[in-house]
């Protein structure tokens, strides 16, 4: 069912304010506990227990400094899955732009909830916050960002031997004593609840990954050849360049499921599942029940906007 820009917007409004709920609600969990953790929880254990690790290399605050970056991950997170909600919520629904902001939001999701996991032990999250710093200081170091990039390298590959950890750098992954980032792909699938022999991680990752980098592949996502109309004057065709509501609300599926997931985790490290956060969830979980119907309804009951080529 093609649709006018307004339509569309009219149609999945219910959806952006739905986004917005949740996003907002993972910010005000974080203020409303003053971004510290309660007591008890796992996160001030751990706090408690960094005094054993100060001293043993350069590095001062290896626990406290690890929750920030899950703190800063998953905010990062929220924030584009929020600005996903937003473009819908524009004068002019996008084509593409939605689709490189649910890969920011999955890539940071994966990887806040790799930061913030429950249950590992305190050597575990102080590794996986040295991968996070050493991997920076790569990127900052290759693109010679700073004139001290180099010596920052050296610098975090010592404290993890310092540690006695074993440190095999690359400039895409760095691994510390055997633990790395994982594959967002990987994330995805495991945080969204699919099968672990699910390839939605890869065929989603690949095909938001293919729009971001610019090829045909991603850009032709936005093409319904079904629709094409063929023009025998200048043995040609005019293809609609749409976007599809089914899709938009796939995509937004995977990126709420995926980021509440990943809330879940800093919210249960923390000690901060309180009420209005399981108010908070329970909203989610309606709106993602919804999108999901809407992306495994069949046509015409989701609407498309856009023009032709």
């Amino acid at each position: 069912m093609a649709a006018t820009p307004e339509t569309f917007r009219e149609w999945i409004a219910p959806h952006v304010s739905g986004v917005r709920d949740f996003t907002t609600a993972i910010d005000a969990s974080s203020e409303r506990h003053g971004d510290l953790p309660s007591v008890p929880s796992e996160a001030i254990s751990e706090r408690a227990a960094e005094a054993s690790w100060r001293g043993r290399s350069a590095w001062q605050q290896p626990v406290t400094d690890t929750h920030m970056f899950g703190g800063a991950t998953l905010r990062a997170a929220s924030d584009y899955v929020r600005g996903v909600a937003e473009l819908f919520g524009s004068m002019h629904p996008p084509l593409y732009a939605h689709l490189t902001l649910t890969r920011a939001a999955l890539e940071s999701a994966v990887v806040s909830a790799w930061l913030s996991k429950p249950g590992i032990n305190t050597a575990e999250r102080i590794k996986r916050g040295l991968c996070e710093l050493l991997y920076s200081a790569n990127e900052v170091s290759l693109l010679q960002l700073d004139a001290k990039g180099p010596e920052n390298v050296e610098f975090w590959k010592a404290v993890g031997s310092s540690l006695g950890w074993t440190i095999d750098n690359s400039r895409t992954k760095p691994i510390i004593d055997g633990t790395r980032r994982p594959r967002v792909s990987d994330g995805v699938v495991e945080l969204s609840g699919s099968d672990t022999d699910a390839r939605i991680g890869n065929l989603l990752y690949s095909r938001l990954s293919a729009v971001d980098h610019v090829t045909w592949f991603g850009l032709f996502s936005a093409f319904d050849a079904s629709a094409a109309q063929r023009d025998d004057r200048v043995c040609t065709a005019a293809v609609p360049i749409t976007v599809d509501g089914a899709k938009v609300s796939a995509y937004l599926y995977y990126a709420l499921k995926v980021l509440r997931a990943a809330a879940a985790a800093r919210f249960t490290l923390m000690g901060w599942l309180d009420e209005p956060w399981a108010e908070a969830t329970a909203r989610a979980d309606a709106l993602e029940r919804r999108l999901l119907e809407i992306a495994l309804a069949s046509p015409p009951g989701n609407p498309t906007t856009g023009s032709q080529a």
